[in-house]
């Protein structure tokens, strides 16, 4: 009988790129393959102890371990193994102790050839991209989505606003008080998205009688931000897909780039809309829809 082991691995993910570390020993099927870092788990360690230790042994890197991919059975010519492959938070910088080379690829590049045979399993979840959203509800979080919103608002709008109104906005409407009255009193749900394990962005939507009264139903998207690693993902479409239709959003009038990209996901302008949002400055959106 095949002696069996219970092994981890790392997906190390990093601005929305995985480290592929290639073995440089081995049998014919794993030697100048890619493999996550990982090994076996010794008597008296949990998984995530196991991982701590490997990924320092490995690589000298500090590690937070996330939640779990999947779990594999896998029969080697000489053992049996039970692969479990975590999402693995890099906070240091490495250095290549034992493999041969390091590459940081787009989940796109995972090539299953290129992979250690049990290693494989866990690519597809990569390559699809995990997505998870969790509601903010705390401070800790709230700073989260202020970040974001400082981080792709003054990307995408400082040549389009004037000055000072992006920080005047985020400091009037993202302020912990002004979110917290946004829940209470409008019913929004502010939630965190993660791709692969990394923030990659957020969105914030009440009903949309809440933000019109003659919007009787269906979803009114305010906020719908992904940083720029994550673009490109399905990350709107599948969020989309979640929400009670109509779904409602305001665009800049002057945003072609972002009223383009709606109209290809099936949005429509049904409005034009002037606000005062005080401090002299003004908001010029269309409100567009969502069927």
């Amino acid at each position: 009988m095949k002696p069996h082991f219970d092994v981890v691995g790392a997906a190390i993910v990093r601005n929305g790129k995985v480290l592929a570390l290639r073995r440089s020993d081995g049998n014919e099927s794993v030697i100048h393959k890619f493999e996550f870092a990982g090994g076996k788990i010794k008597q008296g360690e949990t998984p995530k102890q196991a991982l701590i230790r490997e990924c320092w042994e490995e690589l000298s890197l500090e590690v937070e371990i996330g939640e779990m991919l999947n779990s594999i059975e896998y029969e080697y010519s000489d053992c049996t193994v039970t692969l479990s492959v975590y999402f693995t938070k890099p906070l240091s910088e490495y250095t290549v102790k034992v493999h041969e080379e390091d590459v940081w690829l787009d989940p796109s590049e995972l090539d299953p050839l290129d992979w250690a045979p049990a290693d494989r399993a866990f690519l597809t979840i990569l390559k699809n991209g995990h997505i998870k959203t969790v509601e903010a509800k705390s401070g800790n979080e709230f700073d989260i989505i202020r970040s974001i919103s400082q981080s792709v608002m003054h990307e995408a709008y400082d040549e389009k606003t004037p000055d000072g109104q992006i920080d005047y906005m985020i400091d009037r409407f993202l302020s912990d008080e002004s979110i917290l009255e946004s829940i209470r009193e409008k019913e929004y749900v502010y939630q965190i998205i993660y791709y692969n394990s990394e923030i990659a962005g957020y969105c914030a939507y009440c009903p949309a009688h809440k933000f019109s009264e003659e919007r009787s139903e269906g979803t009114y998207l305010s906020k719908l931000y992904i940083l720029e690693f994550a673009r490109g993902k399905r990350i709107t479409s599948k969020l989309l897909s979640t929400l009670r239709r109509p779904i409602y959003m305001s665009v800049k009038r002057d945003d072609a780039q972002t009223i383009n990209i709606s109209k290809h996901c099936g949005f429509r302008i049904v409005q034009t809309l002037s606000t005062d949002i005080g401090a002299g400055y003004s908001m010029d959106d269309f409100l567009m829809k969502l069927d």
